[in-house]
């Protein structure tokens, strides 16, 4: 993978800088991951037998829309899984369009470590954001160390190759397709998540009374959903910006020594 430095130059300020953490950690019959970003913080642990799933269950500390903790239960489904290697695969299980997105990842994410043996891993992301920009730079780091970078206009990757030309909305077969291992597979597939909810710099939540205002009710998780975007109320106040602050991401977990 191309690498580079961090995005965060004199001529970026910090909060013009979108952050995402995502930290998996992996221990005998169990698994936990965890995500936090402006909007999200959320966790998810997983107990297995080392064969399947025995038990899932999902932690919202801190979510945009009061119905999200409302999707937890629903991880339950995934009860009786088998472990496999690609974090994707419970979006074959479980209908991803009626579950909370982050939490649904972060469980495929736990049962992903668990069948790989990775005791321990740690994404970041660096996203540039500023209203009408025309590009953005994108910056991922895998366990600390510069794993890939993405210069993004709309929805395309601009550079490097071979993502060059890539629309993020619709290169998910394009990865399944190209990458094979495992860890790469899932680092690509974090990093194009992350530049889409990256756009939530733009949006003042507090100013929406319910999730309906945004005008995404399309169906794409749980709370949007018809129906249920309309009652899922602002929680004001839950929105946190970590652009000069990346230390503060997780801050709640332990330390990693």
């Amino acid at each position: 993978m191309t690498t580079r430095a961090s995005i965060s130059t004199p001529e970026m300020r910090p909060r013009d800088i979108y952050r995402r953490r995502i930290r998996v950690k992996t221990d005998t019959g169990e698994a936990r991951a965890d995500l936090e970003d402006d909007p999200h913080r959320y966790g998810v642990t997983v107990r297995h037998d080392s064969v399947r799933v025995v038990a899932v269950e999902g932690l919202a500390l801190r979510t945009p829309w009061s119905l999200c903790a409302s999707a937890a239960a629903a991880l339950s489904r995934l009860e009786g899984m088998p472990l496999t290697t690609d974090f994707t695969n419970v979006y074959r299980y479980i209908d991803g369009s009626m579950q909370c997105t982050h939490m649904l990842d972060m469980a495929g994410l736990a049962i992903a470590h668990a069948a790989r043996g990775i005791r321990l891993r740690e994404y970041d992301f660096e996203i540039t954001w500023s209203e009408g920009q025309e590009q953005q730079f994108a910056t991922m780091y895998v366990d600390g160390v510069n794993f890939l970078n993405w210069t993004v206009q709309d929805t395309r990757i601009l550079s490097p190759t071979p993502f060059a030309g890539q629309n993020l909305r619709t290169m998910k077969p394009w990865i399944e397709v190209n990458f094979n291992d495992p860890d790469e597979l899932e680092a690509l597939m974090l990093f194009r998540r992350a530049i889409h909810i990256s756009g939530s710099r733009s949006l003042d939540l507090d100013a929406l009374p319910n999730a309906a205002a945004t005008g995404h009710t399309i169906g794409a998780c749980y709370v949007f959903q018809p129906g249920v975007a309309e009652h899922a109320l602002r929680m004001h106040g839950t929105t946190r910006d970590f652009g000069d602050s990346p230390e503060r991401l997780l801050m709640d977990l332990d330390r990693i020594s």
